[in-house]
């Protein structure tokens, strides 16, 4: 099988359904006649820089970053951000901290609100790097950020 078609059958896959896990996305690759194994599916989707993020009716689903499509698809997580348990602030940077597992589709939305204040994000599975601009204070940051997402001002330290 060519590499190149199974992850052009997986974009496919993941633009035109709604999947929630690997398992979904095995099952849909097997019903057109494609058989890989979890770690190859895996690789798969980490190559195609695909996400999971948590819907407005709290499930969640896998979405290919940085498609116009998937842009908008992002809005559906929270504003409230689901899954944040805390923010911090020192000089630049911020650490946000989530559930596990939520870390990764936290981090897309807030790169994907484009606050010009922040240079990005660096994610694990529960904790999050929020790399501010210089010429900021921490108060600052911490206000803009919370400007952006409503609902999180409680979980600010």
């Amino acid at each position: 099988m060519d590499r190149i078609f199974r992850l052009d059958l997986i974009t496919e896959i993941l633009e035109s359904q709604f999947i929630s896990n690997q398992d979904d996305l095995q099952q849909a690759l097997s019903n057109k006649g494609v058989n890989i194994t979890q770690a190859t599916l895996s690789r798969d989707l980490k190559t195609l820089r695909a996400a999971r993020i948590t819907s407005s009716d709290g499930g969640s689903r896998y979405v290919i970053q940085d498609t116009p499509q998937n842009n908008q698809a992002v809005t559906e997580l929270p504003d409230h951000l689901d899954g944040v348990k805390s923010i911090e602030f020192s000089g630049q940077l911020g650490v946000v901290r989530t559930l596990p597992g939520f870390a990764n589709a936290v981090a897309y939305y807030i790169d994907q609100a484009d606050i010009q204040e922040f240079m990005g994000t660096i994610a694990g599975d529960d904790t999050i790097l929020l790399i501010g601009r210089a010429g900021y204070t921490e108060n600052q940051l911490a206000g803009i950020f919370v400007s952006n997402f409503s609902g999180i001002a409680n979980r600010i330290k």
